[in-house]
């Protein structure tokens, strides 16, 4: 049987993104860029697994009856847990979201990164990697918006 801990950490991507999603509404720009950025991060996610094509590690510990993994799900590197978590993370973290809600969503993205690895979806390098991954892009998104913004009238809305 698993926990509530375990619960939180299957679904923390979600958990994050919402959370990620509701500090960001009045700031429509990084709404807007968070929301594309998001499905960028999934094909970007998707490109890596068929590219490099790791199996995930064997013996793996059945969570939900309905958890399936279809096609280039059967892959584990990297992670989209992990890279999906760490993106809402940092993209938050970096757009200078409220200090609190970030402490809160790291505690999070942690538990997300210990229930993947728990039931055995991923070893520590996916998940590290999926991580590292998910926090550049987020950074590098976060960034590419202030360049933008700045050279814009829609700066003065940051």
């Amino acid at each position: 049987m698993f926990s509530i801990i375990d619960l939180i950490g299957y679904y923390g991507p979600v958990i994050l993104f919402g959370i990620t999603f509701y500090c960001l509404i009045e700031r429509t720009p990084y709404l807007i860029v968070f929301t594309l950025g998001s499905i960028l991060n999934a094909f970007l996610n998707t490109i890596l697994k068929s590219i490099f094509r790791e199996p995930r590690p064997t013996n793996q510990i059945p969570f939900l009856e309905h958890e399936e993994l279809l096609y280039i799900q059967q892959y584990g590197f990297p992670s989209g847990h992990a890279q999906a978590a760490f993106f809402s993370l940092a993209f938050l973290f970096f757009a200078n979201g409220p200090i609190s809600v970030v402490y809160w969503m790291s505690f999070i993205a942690v538990i997300t990164l210990y229930q993947r690895w728990k039931y055995r979806r991923h070893d520590i390098k996916q998940l590290l990697y999926g991580s590292l991954i998910g926090a550049i892009l987020g950074w590098v998104l976060v960034f590419m918006t202030q360049k933008f913004l700045y050279k814009t009238k829609y700066f003065m809305i940051l």
